[in-house]
């Protein structure tokens, strides 16, 4: 037995799928399932049960699978031990991540992490429900990093950073009764169809609790998987939308205040599970910074 058979056979036994597993693991399938295989036949037991559809815990492997989290996790502090004192760092880092985070320049960020710590692989991915997924893998350990678009109060578990915090505004088709309005109710807007993006999204999640709050409801009539595609559906007349700010020009709309307060945070967050990872608290420290310099 090995840490790397451990490592298959929790990514597999997060994913549910040898597939989705290799491609996080960027692995090929055959090898991550030959790598479960030999931890199977090194414990005489098996782990995992499979079917063409899904791949299941067997009773044993869902007891060792917290085991195996606490093995893998003890082996990143053995090998980020040091890690500040100047030693070269190893390991991979996964990190969840959103669209329309242009202004955050994150190419840029990870570029600046790269060449001072060129050993350590950095694997990014998105989630189909965009910051509830990535809050909820950060929290079961299967992401190390993620930015979020929820208020810092609750994610106080994952150690948010604030990065952005901005109000959110209200986007019309310029012909809209109340795109000459200096601002507007988020009442008056609900009795028009919605743009907007999927449930889960942070932005999304924000909105429905504030109407829901305020027993208004309102109906989403297109859904768009990138928040910077969204002027362009309310320009074409499919909805009006309530976004946060945007951070460039939005050509074609009304973009006009909204009255009541309120605001969207992107947050930087971490796993309780990596922040002992010394490469993690250096992406961190990268990722926080309000300015980035040159280099």
């Amino acid at each position: 037995m090995d840490t790397r058979q451990l490592e298959y056979f929790v990514t597999v036994a997060q994913e549910r799928s040898f597939t989705q597993a290799a491609a996080r693991l960027n692995a090929v399938q055959s090898t991550v399932s030959a790598g479960v295989a030999a931890l199977e036949k090194d414990l005489r037991y098996a782990v995992l049960t499979r079917s063409t559809r899904r791949v299941e815990l067997t009773p044993q492997g869902a007891e060792l699978l917290p085991i195996a989290e606490r093995i893998l996790a003890d082996e990143r502090k053995i090998r980020s031990i040091g890690g500040d004192q100047g030693e070269t760092l190893r390991g991979r880092i996964r990190i969840g991540t959103l669209t329309s985070l242009e202004w955050l320049d994150l190419p840029g960020r990870l570029g600046a992490f790269h060449r001072q710590h060129p050993d350590v692989k950095l694997s990014l991915a998105q989630r189909p429900r965009g910051s509830s997924d990535i809050a909820r893998d950060l929290r079961a350990g299967r992401l190390d990093v993620g930015l979020v678009g929820f208020d810092a109060a609750e994610l106080a578990d994952l150690a948010p950073i604030v990065l952005q915090d901005t109000p959110f505004v209200a986007m019309l088709p310029p012909t809209h009764p109340l795109a000459t309005e200096t601002t507007i109710s988020l009442a008056a807007l609900a009795r028009d169809g919605f743009v907007d993006v999927p449930t889960g999204f942070g932005n999304r999640t924000m909105v429905d609790r504030y109407l829901a709050a305020q027993g208004v409801r309102r109906s989403v009539l297109v859904e768009v998987p990138d928040l910077t595609t969204v002027p362009d559906y309310v320009r074409a007349g499919l909805g009006v939308a309530v976004v946060p700010r945007p951070s460039g020009e939005a050509r074609g709309v009304v973009i006009r205040g909204l009255a009541e307060p309120l605001r969207w945070q992107l947050c930087l967050v971490s796993s309780p599970k990596a922040r002992d990872n010394e490469a993690v608290r250096q992406l961190l420290r990268v990722l926080g910074r309000r300015e980035l310099k040159a280099g």
